[in-house]
């Protein structure tokens, strides 16, 4: 198979894709890297993907009505955007073609798993179609491209996970020659296709692991993951007012961030482009000057890079007896979590008793802590506590680090519950009550990270 050009990968998110302006800053962008040889990766409309899973709840008769509203989001876009009404037309007949697919989907009333990844991925169709036409009214040689033809997975539907050397030959296959030809292809984010075809989705922040599956696929030189905030910040800017600006941060750093909290990356984002070295920059659509934010194999020095924190997390805590010079406690405790396909983020052991927390959206909570009661005695604090976790290369073993954090938090009079320091040095994490967390996070940035 002929070699794969040089390329890299640009996916826009949501809001980029939105209005007449965002994806005029679309066409400046795809113009000004047109020599690195791009392949665009396009979420949906804003709110369309919402939309679309709202068709599941709503009664039949009121499916018209919101089938007509998703249509006239992409008609304000389209009749903003292109100059004729052939244009507008050839869009639009593509728009109905998809919504009346997905209307008929709605209609069976059947909403399993795998009915929901068909009923919610017209959204990134619709939406890579018309930044294809875009793109072709603006001379810049393009073509729409299904993901569901690229990226291939397994059947754990709305949370599916690709299959590297499928996806990878797919890839080469449809995407290469394109490259090769001088055309930028737009794909879907977001969605993919088990060995039988059916359509399946990539889960919550799908668009920007589909632009890592594909950087990945391809070998590119770089990742961008273009959105609504100018980078990284050290917090989150909307809760945090002195967060600031970070200029590069390595992999694992990034990594933890998304895990415990940040906004801007998915954590399973980083992954395929950790595999091959891709470096994976953050931009921002609306601030074409902003440098963003380069994530990267490179260390960039230890000590407190940044601060993430989940406002309300779920704390279980099991207590036995039996643990105290037994085996295979912990081995059966986590078996009854992975069972029920709960992931755990903090865990905290003492002779007699585990605390783990957990994400708030964990459905299967209540059979996990009923299987563990016949064994230990278990709480569950559901509403009462959130975290924040202190992110950098080396943290845990920085020298005075969790001295001064203690007694910053004794000084402002607040509790902590949990502290758990992760076992790759990057990552030390406290659980306390919920109220306190945007106080804590501002007074941690103030203290340590402000300058």
């Amino acid at each position: 198979m002929e070699k794969t050009p040089s390329n890299i990968v640009i996916k826009f998110g949501g809001t980029s894709v939105a209005t007449k302006e965002a994806v005029h800053a679309i066409i400046a962008i795809v113009k000004r890297y047109r020599k690195s040889n791009p392949v665009v990766v396009v979420s949906a409309l804003r709110g369309v993907t919402e939309g679309l899973l709202g068709l599941s709840k709503c009664p039949k008769a009121q499916l018209p009505g919101r089938i007509s509203a998703l249509r006239a989001m992409h008609q304000k876009l389209a009749s903003d955007l292109f100059p004729t009404d052939k244009d507008v037309a050839e869009v639009m007949a593509y728009v109905d073609e998809q919504l009346a697919a997905t209307e008929k989907v709605a209609r069976k009333g059947r909403f399993n798993p795998a009915a929901m990844d068909q009923l919610v991925s017209a959204g990134e169709i619709m939406s890579s179609f018309l930044i294809a036409k875009a793109l072709e009214t603006n001379d810049i040689a393009s073509r729409q491209v299904v993901s569901t033809e690229i990226v291939a997975t397994d059947d754990n539907f709305m949370q599916a996970e690709f299959q590297p050397k499928e996806t990878e030959k797919n890839a080469r296959r449809i995407l290469a020659p394109l490259i090769r030809r001088g055309i930028v292809p737009v794909v879907t984010g977001f969605l993919g296709s088990t060995k039988k075809g059916q359509t399946t989705t990539l889960g919550r922040g799908g668009s920007d692991y589909s632009a890592s599956i594909i950087g990945r696929s391809l070998d590119a030189k770089e990742i961008q993951i273009w959105t609504d905030v100018d980078g990284i910040f050290t917090a989150d800017p909307r809760v945090v007012k002195n967060a600031r600006i970070i200029s590069d941060i390595s992999y694992r750093e990034a990594s933890e961030m998304a895990a415990f909290g940040a906004k801007v990356l998915h954590p399973r984002t980083i992954r395929p482009a950790v595999e091959k070295n891709i470096p994976v920059r953050v931009l921002n659509t609306f601030n074409l000057k902003a440098s963003g934010t380069l994530v990267s194999p490179r260390s960039t020095g230890t000590g407190l890079k940044a601060i993430a924190f989940k406002k309300n997390v779920v704390l279980v805590n099991v207590y036995s007896d039996s643990m105290l010079f037994s085996r295979g406690f912990l081995a059966r405790m986590f078996e009854v979590f992975a069972r029920h396909q709960i992931s755990i983020d903090l865990v905290s052991v003492s002779e007699v008793s585990v605390s783990v927390t957990l994400d708030s959206n964990n459905g299967h909570l209540d059979a996990a802590v009923k299987e563990l009661e016949a064994f230990s005695k278990v709480s569950v604090h559901k509403d009462s506590f959130g975290m924040i976790s202190l992110i950098g290369e080396g943290i845990a073993s920085a020298q005075d680090i969790m001295t001064n954090v203690s007694a910053q938090f004794s000084r402002h009079r607040i509790p902590l519950r949990m502290i758990s320091m992760g076992a790759s040095d990057i990552n030390i994490s406290l659980v306390i009550p919920a109220a306190d967390v945007v106080r804590a996070a501002n007074m941690v940035h103030d203290e340590f990270l402000r300058n």
